[in-house]
This record gives structure tokens, C-alpha cells and sequence, in this order.
């Protein structure tokens, strides 16, 4: 592997590292005072606590393990069986039939027979964290999960109070967790359903068009076709300078973003005396066992405290072909949970999504796709972000970068617009405090501004965008992150196609939801960003459906030139008015791929830069089936597949899943692979 020099991406961070090497974290930025290994070890070894003794005999802990773990659970705020287990010392159901023969206590996990009763403040009584339920049969039980520095005490109350040890049951605090969570489901998966559209009905895309929208769209097209039918030529007119006028204003946006120098995050503050947050990371995935693997792995080495983390693995419950693979994964992996979602309409990521959300305990919640590679130190980054940060940071965005763009026309310029969207543009718009059409992937949120906003419209199928738009309406901001996640591109053209005809479909929904009123946007925007809300979504969407046209014209023109000389006065300044337009698109868009791209990443794409305006025409058929499936299919999710399925070359070893001991794994000798380029 060639060695990668330091190369400056947006936001003027450096990105040492190769494309498929592990990156350097940063530094944690929490940082306690500690007493030293060797003095803990000497302190363990020196327990006068039988009951720590006794339960280090029988999981055979040293005083080392003792002391490490102590170490960690000061840093961390947590206790010495958490980051006993969390970091795989013992295993969850070694220690709790460790714990319950110190206490004297049978093991047993709640199960459905075992309803659960109000939670009291604090857990039932002496018991931090109990679980209290009752059976059919009136049969009471206490299920709980100790802590090692409690053992003495628990077991003095228990011996005290024979009656209360009879109902006690030792378990993990999984099973506890897990049985919580079924006692809700419904009504999680009732919110989930219903989303924004449950109270807030004109912020939710479950209705397609409002009553006004619907007649407002009825008139304009009564009026265009009257126009058209009485005065062909000057509607054409009208409508080709008002299509002008924008695009001309988003091709200068373009620009701006592409050459302005875009503003530094604040410096970062000193490292935090305070232990690590809890930060909740949610992956939701359906039909990707072919994922689970390397998902679970990249996500296992993200430079967080383990103690200090929950991974939510989101599966649809009739999903058991990927529900398998999680859990066999998952099964030596305390921070990990696989939740299922009851089947039902909506299928869609967001319905998910706002199904795990009441049950995150992270002050922090980043979200990934199953495909996604993230750099281990994204997390560190984003909570040192949010410490220098304001109050009113509600998301940050990470950039998404695509590893297999050098290969073929379809990823090579997908990855080329990935550059430009989420190293160039986003960056940009985010340091202007403009409204931000978020990506749906990487976004790390502050859980309570999250909730604040309802969470993910589950009837949008951009929910990302929509999310973006909405926080700033309510007065957020987000900011973008220097650090990547990789991923790779739809290689074959039907997946791409779904996929784009998805993403306009969800453009369409989230302008027509945030448009029904109008007036009302304007005040919660204000005139610049208002202005910027329309100049992006009509360069995203109507850019999409007008483009062919304006091919059409220019060879209507062409072919009049060749027959009579050069046509009217008119039609000639439309024609290099088009022409500079188009020119002013392309040039806008290799503008921003080259702020937002490396050289290195340029040597494989540059031969398909000529094709990129075939490209465009691909992506209008997509806007047209989008516009179909808006009215019809409204609420389709078209998945996009990974793995093997989504390779336009399926015998290429590196897509295999099962082990591979005779095939060496990709080469990635020859051009340096880095990110971005100096900004300003």
C-alpha cells in the first residue's frame, strides 16, 4: 500500500490515510484524574470485601482486571461489572451466576409470561434498577442486575428480609432491557406509525398535496394549458425566462460554494473533566445479512468508551434472514441490541428510526447504513464539536465518501457528486447557516432537539432532507464534519435508478410539505434563507425534469440555424442564454468536485467527465418516474441492495461473504487515495 500524504479537505483538517486503512483517531477529549494501575492492582489485592474475592474466584479475575476496570468506571462514570462486561473481561452470563452465588440468589431472565408493573423512581426499593413484575398467576418477581460495589450491602439487606429474597432473581441487564422494551412496543410502534402526521399533519408527507396545494396546482395547470392553447409562444416565452432566471441563480450559488472560503468550526475547548456521554449509534437494516459482518466490525471499532455506548441494530421483525446474522454477531458484544419492528405500512427507514428513538439513552445519536465504513474517531469528533459548539447545534453531518468510483461511468460520477455534495456544498451551506438537505446517513444529532422536532417524518422517503429543513426552521443549526464514512455506489444501472427515482420522489415531498405555507416558511426562514430553500430544491428537482428540454430547444435552434441562417434576434439570445446556463451548470458542478475531491481522486474519474451530462439525462428519466410514484406509490420504499447484488461484476472475489483463504483482498497500490482539497 502506497504511503498517503497529508491532504487538506473542506474545513482545512488533513486526512493522512488511505481509502481502506485505518485512520488515526483523534484524542479523546474527556479526561479524569486518575490513580495510577499499579496502585488500584495494589488496592485490589488488598480487598478486605469477601464478596469481591469470592466472586473474583469463581469468574477468575486478578487484581490487574480488578484494577483496569476500576479505572475505566472512574473515567466513565459507570461501575466495575459494567466495564467488566462491556469490555468482554467476563461475559454478562458468566457474571450474573457469578453474582448470584455470591448472593445466594437463583438466575432466571423475565420472560412474556412476566408482566411488568409501574416503574418506580429509581428502581424497586434497595434495588437500583429493578424490574418488577407479576404473573397471571399473582406471582411476584424482582429482577435486577448488581453492581459489584453493592454486593455486601445487597446481600445484608436480602439476609435481613427472607420474603424479598424469595421474589429477587439475578439477571443481565440486557434481558431487563430487552423485556422493557417489549412492554411498550405497541405504543412505540403506534408513535412510529403515525409520526409527525399524528399531531402535526401539515409537517408530515402523509398527505401527498394539501386541499390548497391540490387547487393551487389544478389553477396553474388550467391556466399554463389556456395559455398554451390561445398563446403558444409567449407562455414558452414566459416559462423559459423564469426557468432561466432560477437556474442561472443556483448555477451562481453553485459557484459561490465553490470558490468562497467557507468558515472554520470553532476552535475546540480543553479536554472535559467530566466522564464520556452516552452516545447511541442506530443502524436500521432490511434484507443485508450479507452486510451484518463487516457492519458489526466497523462499528465495534469506533473510538468511543464501550461502557459509554448502545448500538441499536434496527431489523423488520419477518426480516429473520438478517435478524440471524445480527444476533450471531452480536452475542459477545454487550453494547450491541438488535430491535425488531412489527411489520406494517409505512416500510420505511424513518418508521424505524422514530421506533428506537423513545428508548435511546445517548445524549448523542449518530445514525449509519448498513454499507457504511465510518471513521473510528467521528464520534470524539462530533462530541468535542458539540462541547465548543453552541446550544442551538442540533446535527452534524459527516462527508460521505465513495471507495468505488474509479471504476465504472455510474459510481465514477456518483462518487464525483458525492464530493461535490457533501465536501463542497453542505459545508458551504451549513457555515452560512443556510437550510441544509441533510444526507441519510452520519448524522449525529442531540438527542433532546431530535426528539424536539418529532423525530423522522415516517412517511417521507428523504427523510434525511425534510429532517434538515425542519431544524432549521425551528431555529437549529448544523454543521458539518471533517472526518468520513465511506461507502460504496450502485454499480448497476436498475438500482441506481430506484434509488434516484427515490431520492426526487422524497425532493418532491419534502418541498411540498414545507410549502403549504408559504407565508409562514418566509417568517420562520427569513428572506435569505427562504430564498436559498427554493434555489436548492428547484435546482435538485425542477434542474431534473427541465433539462431535456432544454436540449430540445437547443436543437430545435440548431436545426432552424442550419435550414434559414441564423433564426430571429430573440431566439438567438435564448440560444446563448441556454448555452451558458448549461455551460454554467457544468463548470458550477467540476467546480465543486474539484473543491471537494483530492487530485488522486480525480485520476480515476476524469475520463468520465464528458459523460456527465448523459448522466443528467439519466437522472430526468428518474425525476419523471419519481413524479409518477408521488401520486400513486406515494410512500414506496425502493431498497437500495448491497453487497453482491448491487456489484455490476458479481464474480469479483472482494463481494464474496463466506471465507476466502486463497484470493488476496483488493489492492489499493498505485494512486493515493485522499480526501478534499484546501479550503478557500
Amino acid at each position: 500500500m502506497s504511503v498517503v500524504e497529508p491532504d487538506l479537505i473542506a474545513g482545512g483538517r488533513t486526512l493522512p490515510f488511505a481509502i481502506d486503512a485505518a485512520p488515526p483517531c483523534p484524542a479523546p477529549r474527556w479526561k479524569i484524574r486518575l490513580p495510577s494501575i499499579a496502585k488500584l492492582s495494589e488496592d485490589a489485592g488488598s480487598s478486605v470485601d469477601p464478596l469481591l474475592d469470592d466472586l473474583s474466584a469463581r469468574l477468575s479475575l486478578g487484581a490487574r482486571d480488578i484494577a483496569h476496570a476500576r479505572q475505566r468506571a472512574l473515567a466513565n462514570g459507570t461501575d466495575l461489572a459494567a466495564e467488566l462486561i462491556a469490555n468482554r473481561v467476563v461475559g454478562a452470563e458468566d457474571y450474573a451466576r457469578g453474582a448470584s452465588a455470591c448472593l445466594g440468589i437463583p438466575v432466571e431472565a423475565p420472560g412474556p409470561d412476566h408482566l411488568v408493573l409501574m416503574e418506580r423512581q429509581g428502581g424497586c426499593g434497595p434495588i437500583p434498577g429493578a424490574l418488577e413484575t407479576s404473573t397471571t398467576d399473582l406471582e411476584h418477581r424482582i429482577f435486577f442486575h448488581p453492581r459489584i460495589e453493592e454486593l455486601s450491602a445487597l446481600k445484608s439487606i436480602l439476609a435481613k428480609d427472607p420474603a424479598l429474597a424469595a421474589r429477587c432473581r439475578v439477571t443481565t441487564e440486557a434481558k431487563i432491557r430487552e423485556r422493557r422494551f417489549q412492554t411498550d412496543e405497541k405504543q412505540r410502534l403506534e408513535r412510529a406509525t403515525l409520526s409527525l402526521s399524528a399531531e402535526r399533519i401539515d409537517q408530515s408527507a402523509r398527505i401527498v398535496l394539501s386541499a390548497g396545494q391540490g387547487a393551487a396546482l389544478a389553477l396553474l395547470l388550467a391556466v399554463l394549458a389556456f395559455g398554451l392553447a390561445t398563446r403558444f409562444w409567449t407562455i414558452v416565452l414566459i416559462v423559459h425566462l423564469v426557468c432561466a432566471f432560477w437556474f442561472t441563480a443556483w448555477v451562481c450559488l453553485r459557484a459561490v460554494a465553490a470558490f468562497a472560503r467557507h468558515r472554520a468550526p470553532p476552535a475546540p475547548h480543553s479536554p472535559s473533566e467530566e466522564p464520556a456521554p452516552i452516545y447511541t449509534v442506530v443502524v436500521p437494516l432490511h434484507h443485508e445479512h450479507e452486510m451484518v459482518a463487516a457492519l458489526v466490525a466497523n462499528l465495534d471499532a469506533l473510538d468511543w468508551p464501550k461502557s459509554r455506548t448502545e448500538i441499536f441494530l434496527v431489523c423488520e421483525a419477518d426480516d429473520h434472514g438478517t435478524i440471524e446474522p445480527c444476533r450471531r454477531h452480536t452475542a459477545d458484544k454487550p453494547q450491541f441490541c438488535v430491535v425488531t419492528v412489527p411489520p406494517g405500512s409505512p416500510r420505511t427507514k424513518p418508521k424505524a428510526l422514530n421506533h428506537v428513538l423513545p428508548i435511546a439513552r445517548g445524549r448523542y445519536l449518530v445514525l449509519y447504513d448498513a454499507e457504511d465504513r465510518p471513521h473510528p474517531g467521528q464520534l470524539v469528533e462530533a462530541s468535542d464539536r458539540y462541547r465548543s459548539a453552541g446550544e442551538r447545534l442540533a446535527c452534524l453531518q459527516s462527508p460521505l465518501v465513495v471507495t468505488n468510483g474509479g471504476e465504472r461511468f455510474l459510481p465514477a460520477v456518483f462518487a464525483m457528486e458525492y464530493a461535490a455534495q457533501f465536501r463542497a456544498l453542505l459545508p458551504f451551506l451549513a457555515g452560512e447557516t443556510l437550510p441544509v438537505p441533510l444526507g441519510g446517513t452520519s448524522n449525529h444529532f442531540r438527542v433532546d432537539h431530535l426528539r424536539a422536532v418529532g423525530g423522522w417524518d415516517s412517511h417521507n422517503v428523504t427523510e434525511d432532507a425534510d429532517l434538515g429543513i425542519r431544524l432549521g426552521r425551528q431555529g437549529y443549526e448544523i454543521g458539518t464534519l471533517s472526518l468520513p464514512t465511506f461507502e460504496e455506489a450502485p454499480e448497476t444501472l436498475p438500482i441506481w435508478f430506484r434509488q434516484r427515482t427515490r431520492w426526487l420522489k422524497g425532493w418532491l415531498q419534502t418541498y411540498a410539505v414545507h410549502m403549504r405555507d408559504p407565508v409562514r416558511l418566509y417568517r420562520e426562514l427569513g428572506f435569505r434563507r427562504f430564498a436559498a430553500f427554493q434555489l436548492i430544491f428547484h435546482g435538485m428537482v425542477s434542474s431534473a425534469l427541465l433539462f431535456p428540454f432544454a436540449f430540445l430547444f437547443l436543437a430545435m435552434t440548431m436545426s432552424m440555424l442550419r435550414q434559414t441562417g441564423w433564426p430571429s434576434l430573440l431566439s438567438t439570445d435564448l440560444l446563448i442564454l441556454d448555452m451558458l446556463i448549461l455551460a454554467g451548470g457544468y463548470g458550477s458542478f467540476v467546480a465543486l468536485v474539484w473543491r471537494g475531491s483530492a487530485p488522486s481522486e480525480w485520476q480515476g474519474s476524469l475520463r468520465f467527465l464528458p459523460l456527465v451530462p448523459l448522466y443528467w439525462l439519466l437522472v430526468s428519466a428518474a425525476s419523471y418516474r419519481a413524479v409518477w410514484q408521488l401520486f400513486l406509490r406515494p410512500h414506496d420504499w425502493e431498497k437500495t441492495p448491497h453487497g453482491l447484488a448491487a456489484r455490476a461484476d458479481k464474480r469479483d472475489p472482494r463481494h464474496r461473504i463466506e471465507p476466502i483463504f486463497d484470493i488476496p483482498g483488493p489492492s489499493w497500490e498505485g494512486p493515493e487515495q485522499t480526501f478534499g482539497r484546501a479550503a478557500g
